[in-house]
C-alpha cells in the first residue's frame, strides 16, 4: 500500500464530508432550527456560526480541491491531457469543475446574499405586527434558493466519487 496515496485520499474524502456536510447542515438542520427564532436572536447566531464557517470552510474547500487534483493527478491516473478523455477522466474534470463552481458559487453568489439579507435593519425587516417584511421574506427566499442550487453542485461532485471508484 502506498501510504502517500491513502494519506491524501484519506484527508481528501475526510475535507470534502467536512465541506458537503456543512452544507447539508445548514439546508437541512441550522436554518430550519433558528427560522422560528426573533429576527435579533436569528442574526445573532447567523453571525457566530457564519464567521466561524468561513473561516474553516474556505481553506477546507480549497484544500478538497487541491488533494482531488493531486488524487486524479500525481497519485492518479491521469498523467497527459489525453486521458482527461477517458471516462475516469472525464468524470474527474466533471467533479473538478462542479467543486471549482462550488466554491465559487459560495463565495460570490451565496456569501453576498447573506450579506444583502443581513444588511436590512430591523426596523424594515419587520412588519408593524413582528412578522417578516416582504423585503426580509424575499431576501431569506434567494438565499434559500441559492443554497439550495449549491446542493446540487455537490450532489453532481458526489455522484462523480462514486463513479470514479468504479473507474467510471
Amino acid at each position: 500500500m502506498n501510504w502517500v496515496v491513502a494519506g491524501v485520499q484519506w484527508l481528501h474524502v475526510l475535507l470534502g464530508i467536512t465541506w458537503f456536510g456543512a452544507a447539508l447542515y445548514n439546508a437541512l438542520i441550522l436554518v430550519p432550527s433558528i427560522t422560528p427564532m426573533s429576527l435579533g436572536e436569528q442574526r445573532r447566531i447567523g453571525r457566530a456560526i457564519g464567521a466561524r464557517a468561513f473561516t474553516v470552510l474556505r481553506p477546507v474547500a480549497l484544500a478538497v480541491i487541491t488533494l482531488g487534483v493531486l488524487r486524479g493527478t500525481v497519485f492518479g491516473p491521469i498523467k497527459d491531457l489525453a486521458q482527461l478523455t477517458s471516462p475516469y477522466g472525464l468524470t474527474w474534470l466533471v467533479a473538478l469543475v462542479f467543486a471549482i463552481g462550488a466554491y465559487f458559487w459560495a463565495e460570490r453568489v451565496i456569501g453576498p446574499a447573506l450579506d444583502r439579507m443581513n444588511a436590512i435593519p430591523e426596523a424594515a425587516a419587520l412588519d408593524s405586527d413582528g412578522r417578516p417584511s416582504a423585503e426580509l421574506e424575499a431576501a431569506v427566499a434567494n438565499v434559500k434558493r441559492k443554497s439550495i442550487l449549491e446542493l446540487g453542485f455537490f450532489f453532481v461532485i458526489f455522484t462523480c466519487m462514486i463513479l470514479m471508484r468504479f473507474g467510471l
